[in-house]
């Protein structure tokens, strides 16, 4: 029983640091993509 609430918290604070990665990839993903579309462009 006491490894359950253990891992939850592990878990809740993985996924709390994973988010400002997440953002990252996902914004320079979109930042790269808006370059390539333009250089494509013109």
């Amino acid at each position: 029983m006491n490894k359950d609430p253990s891992q939850m918290t592990i878990d809740k604070d993985i996924n709390q640091s994973d988010y400002p990665t997440l953002f990252k990839g996902i914004w320079t993903g979109v930042l790269i993509s808006l370059i390539v579309h333009q250089f494509i462009n013109h």
